[in-house]
């Protein structure tokens, strides 16, 4: 008898610790958690009745909706060959599940009417942001092109993916044309920059004959943009911060000072910009 209880005690810890164990380590993938990540690859010759073939590349995802942009949808992981009867611009979209956690990717798939070169591109603003100086990627989406000329912003660029920095507020036509031997096409969209009202710190040393010297009076000229007060700093052991707009410090030791000048309208602040001079003997 005593032996018997001791087996089904002995059986009774067994499967306490593998109900343990199980528990501590979750299969991966499993969690509902987890956020998911929603990503894919695309092949395949993006012509009218080519067959395209989508890669997913997504992680922590138990289901998926696809939207091939054309009416066709799957949810399965790996979908089949999605076939393209007509030529156009379609935007491919991949929801990736994970309980009730979502991520959706989406890309771009031109599809041209035959094997000449067809140019196409898309745009995103840094940050999310429009306002000047406003740095936006390029992304080359075109098909069956060599080579490629971008003019953006009175500016020519050969790379596949040019980035560009819009210091004015406007609307600008960008224009990619796709060079396949003697066979061409462009295409063109404008990209509008609006005007930046937020304070934006910048400022310039007044000229002076190098080099700069201990106790003599240097001039800092303010350049910032909308902003109605001004927050300076000269470096540690250099002269005491200051709120002028413009102004004139004396250095009394050597050595190389971090200058530091945050522009300020309202409560808002700038990013600082900064300037090391160096204060000669």
């Amino acid at each position: 008898m005593a032996s018997r209880l001791k087996a089904v005690i002995g059986l009774a810890l067994i499967s306490l610790t593998l109900f343990s164990c199980k528990n501590d380590n979750p299969v991966p993938g499993n969690n509902s958690n987890v956020q998911p990540l929603s990503a894919f690859s695309y092949t395949g010759d993006q012509h009218i009745n080519s067959e395209i073939t989508f890669l997913n590349k997504s992680k922590n995802a138990t289901g998926y909706k696809w939207d091939f942009g054309n009416g066709q949808t799957s949810d399965k992981e790996t979908p089949p060959k999605v076939k393209y009867t007509a030529e156009g611009v379609y935007d491919v979209i991949l929801t990736a599940i994970n309980g009730n956690k979502r991520a959706v990717y989406k890309q771009t798939l031109l599809i041209a009417p035959d094997d000449n070169p067809k140019a196409h591109f898309s745009y995103a603003f840094k940050d999310q942001s429009t306002k000047t100086p406003a740095v936006v990627q390029f992304t080359n989406e075109s098909v069956n092109g060599v080579t490629f000329k971008w003019l953006i912003d009175g500016q020519t660029s050969y790379e596949h993916d040019p980035k560009h920095t819009f210091n004015q507020a406007g609307a600008y036509t960008v224009s990619l044309t796709a060079i396949h031997g003697a066979q061409q096409h462009t295409y063109t969209d404008v990209v509008t920059v609006t005007a930046n009202s937020d304070p934006q710190a910048g400022f310039v040393l007044a000229y002076h004959p190098y080099p700069y010297k201990v106790n003599e009076p240097i001039q800092f000229v303010n350049q910032s943009k909308n902003a109605d007060a001004w927050e300076w700093t000269f470096g540690n052991n250099g002269p005491a911060p200051s709120t002028a707009e413009h102004p004139e410090v004396t250095f009394t030791t050597a050595g190389n000072y971090a200058v530091t000048l945050i522009a300020k309208k309202g409560t808002v602040k700038s990013a600082p910009k900064t300037i090391t001079i160096k204060i000669n003997p």
